[in-house]
């Protein structure tokens, strides 16, 4: 699920819609004969929408809506945000795209050629904004391009509109209005689609969301990006940060664990000041669950297996950890041998974490310390330049704070 926070009042507002569309027999604002929401309910004629509530930098609270593609061929619609292109410059380029394409004199391979050509043109006129003011566009996310369609989701388009005026999320959602098909139901929210708009929200918003609500919010953070801010003005860069940035008014330290910077994979962070207290005490008291996915130099023997090694920092030479048996706090990490495989010219052993402890670089020096550290480790190991430490927060299982059900979240590893 790439971004969606579906709040009462979000969902409250999608309920007037609804019935905005059914009374007044348009979907536009105001109604028109234009645009009857009666053709939407035709067979293949059903749109997604996208509301997103706001605040503006002057506190004004605003509604934003958006429609995916195109509305009975129009590109705008009274009462929605514009797309993320300049339709005069969209209509010049249809103009030559129909005429250069559709020459009879062309051999079917060049029409082809033709038509990939004037697709990736139509791509570049895409233009999106970040969370800090920065445009960008589909090749900076992809050099190959993305699929067809990208850029043009409801939600994208209420996003944009949100960044591009500097305005704070309060509450977003897409939903579908035609008739039910075997994907979609009528009236149903919908997260943004992964094939289309992960990367560009990923990239708008700064950080890759897997799951979203009014109390917590789980990421996937990459590697080379700091959970928490470090010390220093250079070093406030961080996954904690980027989510302040996005929803103002958080806890001052939303974070409720840590992953090393070089570490990828899921980071929990509250949202609030009653789940952030309610969370960090779960992890004070364990009771929640990690899985990391690692590559270990080496050929592992045993298949699986617990290291319990105690730790202590080494304050002589800080940041590393160490194992010390006689002043080292307990750490336990269990492991399981998943494959061998080759990587950089190395044979590698694709293994399985479920540390039981905690502690600071634990998975890291209890790798090193069997003799198979992970690969590409700067500290205990050895660094490939342009190779990143090839550890991964796989799984994680904890309670919700407010609603106390279960939650297990997966990411797959990138490596």
């Amino acid at each position: 699920m790439p971004f969606s926070l579906v709040t009462d009042e979000v969902l409250k507002e999608k309920d007037n819609f609804l019935f905005y569309l059914e009374s007044t027999k348009s979907y536009s604002f105001p109604p028109s004969d234009e645009f009857k929401s009666s053709n939407l309910l035709k067979e293949r004629k059903g749109l997604m929408f996208a509301l997103l509530i706001a605040e503006t930098k002057e506190g004004e609270r605003v509604l934003l809506r958006g429609f995916s593609g195109l509305a009975e061929s129009h590109h705008q619609v009274p009462g929605y945000v514009n797309p993320t292109y300049s339709i005069n410059a969209f209509k010049e380029l249809e103009r030559e795209s129909d005429e250069k394409v559709k020459d009879p004199e062309l051999d079917e391979r060049e029409r082809r050629r033709r038509s990939r050509e004037y697709a990736s043109r139509f791509a570049d006129l895409h233009v999106f904004t970040d969370i800090n003011g920065v445009e960008f566009t589909l090749k900076d996310i992809s050099g190959k391009g993305m699929s067809t369609g990208s850029g043009d989701c409801a939600g994208i388009k209420v996003l944009n509109s949100a960044m591009r005026k500097g305005y704070k999320i309060l509450g977003f959602t897409e939903f579908y209005y035609g008739p039910d098909t075997k994907e979609r139901k009528k009236g149903a929210c919908y997260p943004p689609c992964e094939q289309r708009c992960a990367k560009i929200i990923k990239r708008m918003l700064g950080l890759d969301f897997v799951y979203l609500d009014e109390d917590i919010a789980v990421i996937n953070k990459d590697s080379g990006l700091l959970s928490a801010p470090g010390k220093g003005p250079e070093k406030l860069d961080s996954a904690s940060e980027r989510l302040k940035k996005i929803f103002p008014g958080l806890p001052k330290s939303p974070f409720v664990h840590r992953l090393d910077m070089d570490t990828s994979g899921l980071l929990i962070l509250a949202m609030n000041s009653d789940a952030h207290r309610t969370l960090s005490m779960d992890f004070e008291k364990r009771n929640v669950e990690k899985e990391y996915e690692a590559l270990l130099v080496g050929k592992m023997e045993n298949k699986e297996g617990i290291i319990d090694a105690p730790m202590r920092l080494d304050v002589d030479n800080r940041p590393y950890q160490i194992i010390d048996f006689e002043r080292g706090k307990r750490a336990v990490t269990a492991y399981k041998l998943l494959d061998y495989e080759w990587k950089e010219g190395v044979l590698l052993s694709r293994v399985r974490f479920f540390p039981e402890t905690g502690r600071t670089h634990q998975l890291r020096v209890h790798s090193s310390y069997i003799g198979h550290p992970i690969l590409s480790d700067r500290l205990y190991g050895t660094y490939i330049e342009g190779v990143r430490l090839m550890l991964h927060a796989s799984k994680i299982t904890f309670t919700h704070p407010r609603s106390k059900k279960t939650m297990i979240i997966s990411s797959e590893a990138p490596f």
